[in-house]
């Protein structure tokens, strides 16, 4: 079946969307708290790092620290194990900039009014109208941070996303039916060739947090990305810079057991310099 990502604001009614479109078509339902919660499956380490995130905004040493660099990482590989499922609803995240380009991948945002967000907010818990408002802000200023950090994007540009649903002008059922009819559209989208883009960036994502969450590699940049067009037979390059002499062939061979007989090709340059930022296991 087609995947579908949300792009959501605090209060704007995209959860109980989701929710039902999970019930009425046997969709699994992804959001912040599973993910997060299967990133503390990763270790303690992890664990820890997301919810430090989830309730801070990384300042720039953090942005630069290795840390970071590999929780995103696991971060980007998880959504793109998700994504590998069948019948798949993934909320929040960045899943719709990360699947991007994947055929059968419908990707919407949820709006509402400040005014409905209040009343939904203020309905599901009981405080006041100034202080809905506060946290909806707050909320907002919070995820659009980290969006842009992680991947650079404004994460309420209209351009990114297949559709854009105000939910203060539209009902949830019409909202529902437009979603469903989009969905029937984006799977006859999901092809072998659909496929085979998806399951290579699921393999690059593999081996870039294999490499990154791996202390015993002093690396300062890495990407792992599908070469001409996403198709499996061109496979994928691996660029970065290691500070190790030993570490280019070792990330060579851990990049080769992940990516079994797909064609690789590399790029990793030898620097004395260290690596900006710690990398703390403790």
């Amino acid at each position: 079946m087609a995947i579908l990502t949300i792009s959501r604001q605090f209060g704007g009614g995209a959860r109980a969307i989701a929710l039902k479109i999970a019930r009425d078509l046997g969709y699994e339902y992804i959001d912040r708290s599973t993910m997060f919660k299967d990133i503390s499956s990763e270790g303690p380490r992890w664990g820890t790092y997301a919810k430090d995130f989830d309730e801070h905004y990384p300042n720039v040493w953090e942005r630069n620290d290795w840390s970071f660099k590999a929780f995103v990482a696991i971060i980007q590989n998880l959504i793109y194990s998700y994504a590998q499922r069948d019948k798949v609803i993934i909320a929040g995240t960045g899943a719709t900039f990360l699947l991007k380009g994947i055929p059968h991948a419908l990707r919407i945002r949820i709006e509402s009014s400040m005014e409905d967000r209040v009343n939904r907010v203020q309905g599901d818990q009981v405080i006041n109208e100034a202080t809905a408002r506060w946290i909806i802000e707050k909320v907002d200023a919070d995820m659009a941070r980290s969006m842009y950090v992680i991947y650079g994007k404004e994460w309420n540009d209209r351009k990114e996303f297949d559709v854009v649903f105000d939910r203060s002008k539209r009902t949830q059922e019409e909202i529902i039916d437009e979603i469903k009819k989009g969905l029937a559209a984006k799977e006859a989208l999901r092809t072998k060739e659909a496929l085979d883009i998806l399951n290579l960036r699921a393999v690059a994502a593999k081996v870039k947090a294999a490499i990154l969450t791996d202390p015993s590699f002093t690396v300062s940049y890495l990407d792992v990305a599908p070469k001409e067009g996403g198709m499996p037979r061109y496979g994928l390059i691996v660029r970065g810079f290691v500070h190790e002499t030993d570490d280019a062939q070792s990330i060579k061979e851990r990049a080769k057991g992940i990516a079994g007989d797909l064609p690789l090709e590399f790029d990793i340059q030898y620097q004395m310099l260290p690596r900006f930022g710690h990398f703390d296991f403790r």
